[in-house]
């Protein structure tokens, strides 16, 4: 009797103690069929792809009561390729550790871009599939035209490494925003490659949500940096819910610059409309329209694209969801963007993915 007593009375305490504190494991796991054709003798693609409507990921997060309205927090997500399972990095995805209290949160590690996430908030597709906003895959190639492959400047396009994030607490009465620095790596004396500075702040009440965020990136002088620079992006959007539909608009502005003069070498001004619209209680259709401006140092003619996309979500239940969309770009005098596959000079892209996205 006392043996079976001593283990039970054991374990009722440690009961106690993990009460103050919670671990949660959750993810995603989302594939489907996706094609793409390319006009003009481009590269088409057909396959299975990872991330039709939300990237797949498994990821561990936890919090403790401290006493006080003070708790610790933590967070580690990491990527899940399902379409062509191989190696990740563990934190790909987030991998930070912080405090909140009734004064905010304070973060350390590597968080989102709050740019990023401002834009990709007020885009029905968001920044997935075959649907996903032409302003960030123009923002993509911004980057990496201004920057050059240096690994250390290409994560600030969606996450930033090393860095320090604030939160506003909750109780502003529907305001919002985060402000976060990104130290850079110091590979050598003097690189600040890496080093960012950005804040999304904004109202959300009722069925308006409107916001507003920045960001500037260092490039540094990283010799894995084929084009020395910083880039300066700045976007609003805005949505509101009707109930017969919810309805996005969004505007953003990239400007590039030599490290050395600070002259001004590119600027990528673009614009997405979209909405959200229920058609039963399971199901929604997705439209969206956007286009994008590259105005070149140099060029006779600024690059230009548009985008076009549709889709419909159908929820078999709270956590799976089936979906299939089609888009359309649209590329002329000079731009070169793509659905998938490689798109010709001033050529077309069109594609379309059928899924599913099951969540735990």
């Amino acid at each position: 009797m006392k043996k079976t007593l001593i283990p039970l009375l054991a374990l009722a305490s440690a009961g106690a103690v993990w009460a103050q504190s919670s671990v949660t494991l959750y993810g995603v796991v989302d594939a489907g069929l996706t094609h793409t054709s390319n006009s003009g003798g481009g590269q088409n693609f057909t396959g299975v792809k990872s991330g039709g409507t939300a990237t797949s990921r498994w990821g561990f997060r936890g919090t403790e009561d401290l006493g006080g309205g003070l708790k610790t927090k933590f967070l580690v997500e990491t990527s899940v390729p399902v379409d062509e399972p191989k190696p990740t990095t563990l934190g790909d995805r987030g991998a930070w550790v912080g405090l909140e209290s009734r004064f905010g949160e304070l973060r350390l590690g590597r968080e989102f871009d709050q740019a990023f996430a401002n834009q990709t908030n007020f885009s029905a597709f968001g920044t997935n599939g075959v649907g996903s906003t032409l302003i960030h895959d123009a923002r993509s190639a911004a980057y990496k035209a201004a920057l050059g492959a240096s690994p250390a400047v290409e994560n600030n396009i969606i996450w930033s490494n090393n860095a320090i994030t604030y939160i506003l607490p909750n109780t502003l009465g529907g305001f919002y925003g985060t402000f976060q620095h990104a130290l850079a790596e110091k590979t050598a004396p003097g690189n600040e490659a890496g080093r960012s500075t950005n804040f999304r702040i904004g109202y959300k009440g009722g069925p308006l949500d409107v916001g507003v965020g920045y960001n500037k990136t260092d490039g540094g002088t990283s010799a894995a940096s084929t084009t020395i620079g910083t880039i300066t992006s700045t976007n609003l959007g805005a949505s509101y819910d009707f109930g017969v539909a919810k309805v996005f608009a969004a505007w953003a502005q990239d400007k590039t610059r030599t490290t050395a003069t600070g002259t001004e070498t590119s600027q990528l001004t673009g614009w997405d409309l979209g909405a959200s619209i229920p058609v039963s209680a399971a199901g929604k259709v997705l439209v969206s329209y956007a286009a994008i401006k590259t105005e070149t140092v140099g060029d006779a003619l600024d690059d230009k694209a548009s985008k076009w996309a549709l889709g419909y979500r159908h929820s078999l239940s709270k956590r799976t969801t089936v979906y299939a969309t089609v888009a359309r770009m649209s590329n002329k005098n000079g731009a070169q963007l793509n659905i998938g596959g490689t798109a010709a000079v001033n050529g077309s892209s069109t594609g379309y993915d059928v899924g599913v996205s099951h969540s735990f």
